[in-house]
């Protein structure tokens, strides 16, 4: 049996568990499928432990049996060991792209995509609106959907691939397979630099809403809203679009969140979360109405839900506070609610960890119930990262 020594930090590693399954699930079921032993058919996998030499993932499989001219559905333990030295997530997210790579596949995400800029207008003071043409169908599902945006703009449309489903060339391949090769040999502190040089031109920003156009067989524009801010690099690219431009995307991430749809919600979010926000009340479903905290360093940007309809009945609360202060200021609202029974947050960084961290071990809202995310950090002044 492999080594199999328990992590120090318990709230760490539950941070690393939960977001991993969470918001890396295809990840995970790569991981199950490159070590399972056997004929089996994975339905699907999620991490139930996490150790300093490895995962333990729990798989749900399919057993063919052709004499009996049926399947049977198991239930199977499977420990993947770490190959790499870094930070958790580093070394989980290895075994995926290893994976990934192995299978053929792109581990870069499920596709490029192009889209025609179509208008620019701006909904608050700092919070532009992309409306967006796409060449390929886009998700009707789109509540916190988001795209990885190239910062960079074509003045012509590139000619698509036939198929999303497209083989990859070989020299991908090649890239892919040489990428991976870096990441497991480099030193860990190499491997960031690696890391951040492949997606210093990269910025995820959320599908506010999807339609279809008249004429079209499929939805096929979106509305885009970003939050500009200063002079970073995503701010200066959005501001310099022009109705014409073709933009792209390499990959693409959803974030669905069924534990909403019962018991006492809690909704927080920032300037960046707004739109995923918004995207989630547009398809609120619960009956019981939730606690909603929004938090802004200018109170004028609050303005972005002037046109959202809040559910029946659900308290709002609005912070206006440097973003170094989202933390204590959130927690101090949280004194005045008694009952939370599911979470969807995002905001900066270091003050989602601190929520985070009080909802799961003062207020017992934990796994899946506990959607505390990081949109962006503080030192780096990014978009959603």
């Amino acid at each position: 049996m492999e080594s199999r020594s328990p992590i120090q930090d318990p709230d760490h590693k539950l941070d690393i568990l939960e977001h991993v399954n969470q918001d890396h699930s295809e990840e995970v079921l790569a991981i199950a499928e490159s070590h399972l032993v056997g004929s089996f058919k994975i339905v699907s996998a999620k991490i139930v432990d996490l150790f300093e030499e490895g995962v333990l993932i729990q798989a749900h499989t399919l057993e063919a049996k052709p004499s009996e001219n049926s399947t049977s559905e198991n239930q199977q333990d499977i420990f993947a060991p770490f190959v790499i030295n870094g930070s958790l997530e580093d070394k989980i997210l290895y075994l995926a792209y290893a994976a990934i790579v192995k299978q053929g596949r792109d581990f870069s995400g499920t596709g490029k995509r192009y889209f025609e800029v179509i208008n620019t207008q701006n909904i608050t003071q700092n919070i532009t609106r992309l409306t967006l043409q796409s060449s390929t169908p886009l998700p009707d599902y789109y509540p916190g959907h988001a795209f990885a945006f190239v910062l960079k703009s074509l003045q012509k449309r590139p000619e698509l691939a036939t198929s999303p489903q497209a083989k990859k060339s070989w020299q991908k391949n090649l890239f892919d397979r040489a990428f991976i090769w870096l990441m497991k040999h480099l030193s860990n502190k190499h491997r960031q630099k690696l890391l951040m040089s492949a997606n210093k031109d990269v910025r995820l920003y959320t599908l506010r809403k999807a339609w279809q156009s008249e004429g079209s067989d499929f939805i096929d524009q979106a509305h885009v809203d970003i939050f500009t801010h200063g002079n970073t690099p995503g701010s200066q690219w959005t501001k310099s679009l022009r109705k014409g431009d073709i933009v792209s995307s390499r990959s693409e991430a959803t974030d669905k969140h069924p534990h909403l749809h019962q018991g006492q919600t809690l909704l927080i979010a920032d300037e960046t979360a707004y739109p995923a926000l918004a995207g989630i009340l547009d398809q609120w479903q619960n009956p019981i109405a939730p606690y909603i905290i929004l938090l802004s360093e200018n109170e004028t940007e609050q303005a972005y839900f002037s046109h959202t309809d809040f559910p029946h009945d659900a308290q709002v609360e609005r912070i206006v506070c440097p973003a170094q202060q989202q933390g204590e200021s959130v927690l101090s609202a949280l004194d005045k609610i008694t009952n939370i029974d599911a979470v969807w947050a995002a905001f900066e960084s270091d003050s989602a960890k601190q929520v985070r961290h009080f909802l799961r071990n003062e207020r017992q809202v934990m796994g899946r119930n506990n959607h505390t995310k990081a949109y962006w950090r503080l030192q780096s002044k990014r978009g959603k990262t």
